[in-house]
């Protein structure tokens, strides 16, 4: 298994934890609902996407029956979608304001569209 597919799967059990703390939270009346919109996202962005990457990084190359040529820049990829995803979720919880939401939403799409150039790559590369 490739680090990143290691790192992927890992953080995305940990967002998986703290969205849960924080719908539990939130249900508790413990959190403001300005984190409504953050405990969404590290279900999706955080669970659900970190562990699609993970599993994608190490089962694809299998499929194909090729070897995964870019673990460096697929590591890259999932630091960026964790720093993107812990932006928007202190920016929505904090109410950093829209900027600072974007900026890190930034770093999100980022690191999608480099997800996907290199799902591209090892489907059709």
């Amino acid at each position: 298994m490739i680090p990143a597919s290691r790192l992927a799967l890992t953080t995305a059990l940990f967002w998986f934890v703290a969205a849960n703390l924080a719908g539990l939270l939130l249900g508790l009346g413990v959190l403001p609902y300005t984190w409504r919109p953050a405990h969404a996202h590290m279900q999706l962005l955080g669970f659900v996407s970190l562990m699609i990457y993970g599993v994608a990084y190490h089962a694809l190359p299998r499929f194909r029956g090729v070897v995964f040529r870019r673990p460096g820049l697929a590591l890259f990829q999932v630091g960026l979608a964790n720093l993107g995803l812990l932006g928007m979720v202190l920016a929505w919880g904090l109410g950093l304001g829209m900027v600072v939401w974007g900026a890190f939403a930034g770093f999100s799409f980022a690191a999608g569209l480099l997800f996907a150039w290199m799902a591209w790559e090892i489907l059709w590369g």
